[in-house]
């Protein structure tokens, strides 16, 4: 179908192709004019779908494993507080060299990127901000959303990292010997194994959610949230929040089995 066929442009090499053209043959005005009119078109199809279906999904997938492999390669190297001061969002000086392992960069990038694509959407797509005229293309349109996302969230991990450091730092008693609270453990502290497994399981399984509630609650429950926690945060039922997560596991599953189907010797 034509509209599929035009959607494809959105893949992962596609996007790169695009990314590649902006930075190196940007003067073909040609290739240039073909981008505009080929994003303009797509963007037409996914509006007349009210930018939901499976369209939409897969658009949002293919953005999102380009833009989590952008902004995590940039919490690496630094220059996401670079990006994040040019975009006029900077995070405070005191902030901005953290010890934080490939983990906790990874963990930051997710919510970056989801809160990314509510931006991206919202502004971008649904209010028409973004304009193939504008010089950018849609993959550039959702990096620069997620890089404005970056300093609310990074401020955001940053304190809950200073917040334990501080809780470590206490003593572990009274001056009179009885234990202190932080000697009796919490039972609702997320168990650590759990919370990496989640968090893999987050990593894995990102650029398949489109749904706000379900990306919020899932990156909620890698902080260490549990389940009926998370649900409250995003405004809805314990079990409806899991309905939500396992409807979407399903189709992943799904995915997953075709995938290896063709990886046993079917159509490439």
């Amino acid at each position: 179908m034509q509209e599929d066929q035009e959607l494809e442009e959105l893949s992962t090499a596609g996007l790169l192709r695009l990314e590649h053209t902006l930075a190196g043959t940007a003067s073909d005005e040609t290739s240039r004019s073909a981008r505009r009119a080929a994003e303009a078109r797509i963007v037409d199809i996914l509006r007349a779908e009210n930018f939901q279906g499976p369209r939409y999904e897969k658009t949002a997938t293919r953005l999102m494993e380009y833009g989590w492999l952008t902004i995590n390669k940039w919490t690496g190297t630094g220059e996401i507080f670079t990006h994040s001061r040019r975009a006029g969002r900077p995070v405070p000086h005191h902030m901005t060299a953290p010890e934080w392992d490939t983990d906790a960069r990874s963990e930051v990038a997710t919510e970056t990127v989801v809160a990314g694509l509510d931006l991206f959407l919202e502004h971008g797509l649904i209010r028409g901000k973004w304009n193939p005229d504008g010089g950018a293309s849609l993959a550039t349109y959702f990096v620069g959303a997620s890089i404005r996302s970056f300093r609310t969230v990074y401020i955001r991990w940053f304190r809950a990292v200073q917040m334990g450091q501080a809780e470590l730092d206490l003593p572990p008693s009274d001056p009179d010997g009885a234990p202190s609270d932080r000697d009796i453990p919490d039972q609702r502290a997320t168990d650590p194994f759990y919370a990496a497994a989640t968090h893999d399981e987050i990593k894995r399984i990102l650029p398949y959610i489109t749904d706000t509630k379900v990306r919020r609650g899932l990156a909620l429950r890698a902080l260490g949230y549990t389940q009926q926690q998370a649900a409250a945060e995003v405004g809805l039922t314990e079990k409806a929040l899991e309905g939500r997560i396992g409807r979407v596991r399903a189709r992943i599953l799904t995915d997953l089995a075709k995938k290896s189907d063709l990886g046993e010797g079917g159509a490439r």
